[in-house]
C-alpha cells in the first residue's frame, strides 16, 4: 500500500481486526466504513452511536497491551503527535503493525478517510464520505464567499489561556468564511496568552469550546466580564469541541456552526 504518509504500514491483506487510539480516528475508521472491524478503542471514541459499544482498551497516552494482546489486531491507527510514543513503539515491539497518522489541514482528512478505505477494503464507502465532505467544503465557500471578513479570537482552554495559530485545523476552516485570527502569526500550534493581549489586539468575537450540559459557558463569559465590562464586543459564541476540535469527518459541521452563528451576529449589529 502507498500513501502520502509513509508512516503507513505496509499489510499483506486487508485489516479485518482494527484498533483505533483516538476519537477522531474512531470517527474516521466508522466513517470510511470499517467501524464493523473496529475491535478496540480508546476513551472518549463516542461517536457514531456505535462506537460506544467498542472495548476500550485505555486513552491516548496508556494502553492496555495484554488486554491488546488478547484482541489480536491485524492494525492499530494511531495519532501522531497524541499518542505516546513509548506506547506506541511497545505495540511495535509486540508484532502488530501500527499505522501512524497526521492530520494537518482539511484536505487530509478526506484523504485519510479514503487510505483508511483502502487498508480495511472499504474503498466505495469511504469514497462517498470524502466526496460528501469535499462538497461540504466547496458548500461552504459558495456560502459566505461575499460575507465580510472578521477577526476572531479561539479559547481552546480557559486556563491557562490556550489558543491556536494560522496553521491549526480551526484556523484554516473559520478562513472559509473570512474569519481572521488574532494570533495567526504565532510560532506554536497551540500557544498560551494573556488576556490583555487578546483585548489589545480588538478581536470582534471570542469563540470558546463548550460541551453540552456543562458549565463552560458561564465559566468563560464570567472570566472575560472583568476585561470586556459592558462592552458589546467582543461577541462571546459558543462551539461544540467535539465537533470543532476532533481532526475528523465531523469538523466541516463545527465550522459551518461557527461561521453561521458569527455572521448572524454581524447581520444583527448593522
Amino acid at each position: 500500500m502507498e500513501n502520502a504518509d509513509k508512516s503507513l504500514v505496509s499489510l499483506t491483506a486487508a485489516a479485518e481486526r482494527i484498533v483505533s487510539l483516538s476519537p477522531h480516528l474512531t470517527e474516521l475508521v466508522f466513517a470510511a466504513g470499517a467501524g464493523s472491524k473496529l475491535v478496540g478503542v480508546v476513551s472518549w471514541s463516542d461517536y457514531p452511536p456505535a462506537a460506544k459499544s467498542v472495548l476500550r482498551i485505555g486513552d491516548a497516552f496508556r494502553v492496555d497491551m495484554e488486554l491488546l494482546l488478547t484482541l489480536k489486531p491485524d492494525l492499530v491507527i494511531s495519532w501522531q503527535s497524541g499518542n505516546s510514543a513509548i506506547a506506541l513503539d511497545k505495540i511495535t515491539q509486540l508484532g502488530i503493525p501500527v499505522w501512524q497518522t497526521e492530520v494537518s489541514n482539511l484536505q487530509e482528512v478526506w484523504e485519510l478517510m479514503l487510505e483508511i478505505g483502502k487498508a480495511a477494503d472499504t474503498e466505495p464507502t469511504a469514497q462517498l464520505a470524502a466526496q460528501s465532505f469535499r462538497h461540504s467544503i466547496n458548500q461552504l465557500k459558495q456560502q459566505f464567499h461575499n460575507r465580510p471578513a472578521f477577526r476572531y479570537f479561539m479559547q481552546l482552554y480557559p486556563k491557562p489561556l490556550y489558543t491556536v495559530n494560522s496553521q491549526h485545523l480551526i484556523s484554516q476552516g473559520l478562513s472559509l468564511c473570512h474569519g481572521e485570527n488574532i494570533f495567526a502569526n504565532l510560532g506554536t500550534l497551540a500557544p498560551t496568552v494573556s488576556q490583555e493581549a487578546v483585548i489589545a489586539a480588538k478581536p470582534v468575537t471570542i469563540f470558546y469550546t463548550n460541551s453540552a450540559g456543562n458549565n463552560s459557558a458561564n465559566d468563560a463569559i464570567q472570566q472575560w466580564t472583568p476585561w470586556l465590562g459592558a462592552s458589546k464586543e467582543p461577541r462571546m459564541l459558543a462551539l461544540d469541541p467535539d465537533l470543532i476540535s476532533r481532526p475528523g469527518p465531523r469538523i466541516i459541521e463545527g465550522i459551518k456552526m461557527a461561521c453561521a452563528a458569527q455572521h448572524k451576529l454581524l447581520g444583527n449589529s448593522r
